[in-house]
């Protein structure tokens, strides 16, 4: 939780423009910058990740101060660092998003990869929503899954960064506990996944994994860093919401409890013997999937498309 209440910075003594109650430190401008990348920096290294690094950066605050942080890391590492943006085709959203993405990269002087989904798979967002019987964010992450994966190991890509970030991973714990949704309590939200590469499988990591959505605006405020500041239209009504503004209450109980409940589940996984999930390739398009008759999720989603929008034209 971002926080006001020490006046002056713990390493140099200056006015604190910040106080981080997870961290008790209260820290000036300079050190709240070389603190936040420092976390990231923090997170590349105990995983290893060198080589060409795929980002994945949607416009928001969370991806774009991810990207400027890790071009910012690279400048002293062997990371080669590669933008990544998919134009989903939401009217009034989508187009912006790609604007924004393709400026601040090129600023950065960070290759941009683009993949528009009408272009790439024949059908915008709204389509694949319109049609599909999952809630939007549901569907839309499926998509999204599929092209980043895709996208990156056609490319050659070892591992791809995106921007999840600790309000993200605890409101998914939170939802989980409270609904009793075993599988995702055992299965979801983690730091770093190792590649698998006979499956197709590129690595994932998220260097954001322990910072808060108030941090990564800071960090792009701070930096003088171009966002989009809005949300996406479909992004309004998931639930996930409501979960996440209990946090506002419980994080001044403790300020630690976001990070404290992550890690606490996350620990508890690596002591249960959990079997990897088996992994098939999809015989459509031949990337990795956890169905037995060997059919992806992706793939199932755009043949339901496919029909329905064929039968109605």
């Amino acid at each position: 939780m971002l926080q006001l209440k020490k006046k002056y910075c713990k390493f140099c003594g200056k006015d604190a423009i910040v106080y981080i109650g997870y961290a008790n430190l209260g820290l000036c401008r300079e050190h709240f910058i070389r603190f936040y990348e420092n976390r990231i920096r923090k997170m590349l290294e105990k995983h290893r990740i060198s080589g060409s690094l795929m980002v994945c950066v949607s416009g928001g605050k969370d991806s774009m101060s991810l990207l400027t942080a890790i071009k910012r890391i690279s400048e002293d590492t062997d990371l080669d660092v590669y933008a990544f943006h998919i134009n989903l085709g939401i009217p009034n959203y989508s187009d912006e998003c790609e604007s924004i993405v393709k400026g601040y990269a090129k600023q950065l002087l960070v290759p941009t990869i683009v993949s528009n989904l009408k272009k790439d798979i024949g059908f915008s967002l709204p389509e694949i929503i319109s049609v599909s019987r999952k809630p939007p964010c549901a569907a839309c992450g499926i998509v999204r899954r599929w092209i980043i994966n895709k996208t990156a190991y056609e490319l050659g890509f070892d591992f791809v960064a995106t921007g999840h970030n600790i309000d993200d991973a605890s409101t998914f714990f939170l939802k989980a506990l409270m609904t009793q949704d075993y599988y995702s309590i055992l299965r979801g939200q983690w730091e770093f996944l190792e590649p698998k590469k006979n499956y197709r499988l590129v690595g994932r990591i998220r260097p954001q994994f322990y910072l808060s959505e108030r941090e990564n605006m800071l960090y792009a405020q701070l930096n003088n860093i171009p966002i989009v500041d809005k949300p996406c239209p479909y992004s309004l009504r998931a639930t996930i919401h409501k979960y996440k503004k209990a946090w506002s209450t419980l994080l001044e109980i403790n300020p630690v409890s976001q990070i404290n409940l992550t890690k606490t589940l996350m620990k508890l996984r690596k002591m249960m013997t959990i079997e990897e999930p088996m992994l098939y390739q999809c015989k459509n398009c031949g990337y990795p999937t956890e169905n037995p008759n060997g059919i992806c999720s992706f793939c199932r989603l755009i043949s339901r498309v496919n029909k329905t929008l064929h039968n109605n034209s």
